[in-house]
């Protein structure tokens, strides 16, 4: 993100309170009617990368890197592999040369929903619409088959949807595009595969900025599960760190971290909160201390993980 904007909604600008959302993806505006953003799905724009559909159909890619969009519009409910969701799309030209939509879920930066940022204009239905199912991004449902004059319709749970497009037509909850519970060990939408489970919780935070230290005056963490884990570290020396300390979350799923930073944050001090639960990918909010401002972002850490990594 551009140096001096806040890293996603939760943050709080010194003499306001904070705005509770969703965090831009970054992207920078390259002239030309041109807004560059990061990328972070492994491909060489050929055979694979973030992809660029239309409708239902792949027409191509994006390498992993710098790529740009002209503008961006709401389309479909999608989630990506990992568990994160977001209905924004932006109208971009493939590596082969074919015009599409790509979705923020294979942008990097930003929060579940977040759109792309750096001014980036809205399409206005100048491209069409962009793909509008709800399921897992790049894995559109499969139309039914229109079953043979005399054939009878097979759907023996009802649910609208008949093998072998149903994964199970014993269930009424399993067909494709169905919601999908991480975790649980059924395949509800009939991907190939349970969503990994991922735990949910925000960390916001008010605070004071200064060019040489900023006071965290508020910060705590909510609408995690109940009696998730929460480690808080800071790193930087003589930067004004507390140490390290365990919290659990209450049976609401918050716990308020504000005592724990008594003390300013000099620059250069980075706090890391990680919300853990067995079992499940834990969040990680990192926040980096600058001149007169702190830069927040979002990781994901693997269970049994010490390191945590861009989800």
């Amino acid at each position: 993100m551009r140096a001096g904007l806040i890293a996603g909604a939760l943050l709080a600008l010194a003499v306001a309170e904070p705005a509770l959302g969703q965090a831009e993806v970054p992207c920078t505006n390259i002239g030309s009617g041109r807004y560059e953003c990061d990328w972070h799905r492994a491909g060489d724009g050929k055979t694979g990368g973030a992809i660029v559909a239309v409708g239902t159909t792949t027409v191509g890619y994006l390498h992993k890197g710098r790529n740009w969009i002209q503008c961006e519009e709401k389309g479909g409910d999608m989630r990506s592999p990992e568990g994160y969701r977001n209905h924004w799309f932006g109208w971009t030209l493939a590596d082969n040369g074919t015009w599409g939509w790509a979705s923020a879920l294979d942008a990097s930066g930003g929060d579940d929903y977040g759109s792309f940022g750096g001014g980036t204009p809205p399409c206005s239905g100048a491209h069409g619409t962009p793909p509008a199912y709800t399921g897992l991004w790049g894995s559109p449902p499969t139309p039914q088959p229109t079953p043979q004059p005399g054939t009878p319709a097979v759907d023996a749970d009802k649910d609208g949807v008949s093998p072998p497009t149903d994964c199970d037509d014993t269930n009424s909850r399993t067909y494709p595009g169905a919601p999908d519970f991480p975790g649980d060990g059924v395949d509800q939408d009939c991907s190939g595969a349970d969503v990994a489970g991922r735990v949910s919780a925000t960390v916001a935070f008010k605070a004071r900025y200064g060019a040489k230290s900023s006071k965290l005056t508020k910060i705590s963490v909510t609408e995690a599960p109940a009696g998730a884990t929460v480690t808080v570290t800071c790193s930087g020396r003589n930067k004004g760190c507390p140490r390290t300390q365990t919290l659990t979350t209450s049976a609401k799923g918050s716990v308020s971290l504000t005592r724990l930073f008594r003390k300013r944050l000099r620059v250069g001090a980075k706090v890391t909160i990680a919300v853990t639960t067995p079992n499940a990918v834990g969040k990680v909010r990192e926040l980096r201390v600058v001149r007169k401002d702190i830069r927040a972002r979002s990781l994901c850490l693997a269970p049994g993980a010490v390191t945590p990594q861009r989800c």
